[in-house]
This record gives C-alpha cells, structure tokens and sequence, in this order.
C-alpha cells in the first residue's frame, strides 16, 4: 500500500505506561538504516494532537492500524523484553548535540539509569549539563529514545509525559527507585 510523500501514519499501543500513539514516515530512513516500514518519527504518552504539535509542519498525519514491527517490538517490550525497542529505527530533527545525545541515550542500557551529567559525558560535551536535560524534552520519540532512563543526580527528575510515566518504564525495567 503506497502513501504519498509527506504522509505519516499513526497507530495507538499499550506499554506498562499507558497507551503510546506513534507516528511512522513509512519513506525516512532513520537512525538504524531503512527499514521495511520507515522510521518512527514522532511518539507520545498522551494524544495525536500533541505528537502533531511537536513535529514539523507540512505533514498530513493519517490514523492507521498498528505497524506489525513497531506493534510486535512494543508487545515483546511488554512482555519483559526490554531491548527490543532498541530495535526501532527513529529519525527526529535536531543540532548536532541533540544527535549526539539522542545516540548516546540509546547507549543506557534497559534496567539502568544515568545522570543529566553521565548523559552530557556520553554526547562528548561534560559541561553541557543543561543542555542534555533540554535535549531530553525535546525528545520526539520517547520511550524508543529512552529519555525516561535519565535522571537527575538528586533524585528522579522531571518527565514530560509526567512522572508516574518515568516511573512506570523504569519499574518495568527493573530498576528500583
């Protein structure tokens, strides 16, 4: 089934943290190379609207039914696999530290934590402490871009999607808070 150009495809999931809305642009290669079903360019904990307000504009966003790889990932997720989303290739706009820190939170493995500052340390910049909490909110496709795995070094931190969600992936991930 083709699409046209500029159109993206959004389907709803279940996750330990609630229902996840995801946005595929079945035509970008993303951050693992081309994939059959194209990169997930945008996903969020709360509604379409709001996955459309943070993306660029000039997209025609289309409801669709679930992509099988991105619905099969989430469901193995669920179900105790925590490296799958690992599997998912992203595409998301930003400057060269914002791509450098998206990479690096992808590094923080499933049932670990690290720091706004370990996370600045990861991206090659250790005094960019703020900038990489900025980074974590302009996260466009979280939880496959594990920004919930970053944390402040006095305590837990904030979370966009509110942080019972935070809380809710790292539980389902082991880690004890």
């Amino acid at each position: 089934m083709s699409h046209p150009v500029g159109t993206l495809l959004a389907s709803t999931y279940r996750t330990p943290a609630g229902r996840l809305v995801v946005v595929v642009d079945p035509h970008a290669s993303g951050d693992l190379g081309p994939a059959e079903y194209g990169a997930v360019v945008a996903s969020t904990f709360r509604d379409l609207d709001d996955a459309i307000e943070r993306m660029p504009s000039g997209y025609q966003v289309r409801p669709r039914s679930a992509v099988p790889f991105v619905r099969d990932v989430l469901g193995r997720y669920a179900d105790g696999d925590l490296d799958a989303l690992d599997e998912v290739s992203v595409s998301q706009p930003g400057g060269p530290f914002q791509q450098r820190a998206w990479r690096a939170m992808r590094t923080i493995r499933a049932g670990s934590v690290d720091t706004y500052a370990g996370l600045a340390r990861r991206a090659g910049s250790p005094r960019a402490v703020r900038a990489a909490g900025t980074v974590c909110s302009s996260n466009l496709v979280a939880p496959f871009v594990p920004c919930h795995r970053v944390i402040a070094s006095n305590g837990l931190g904030g979370y966009g999607y509110g942080v019972d969600v935070k809380v809710a992936l790292l539980e389902h991930e082991g880690v004890l808070l």
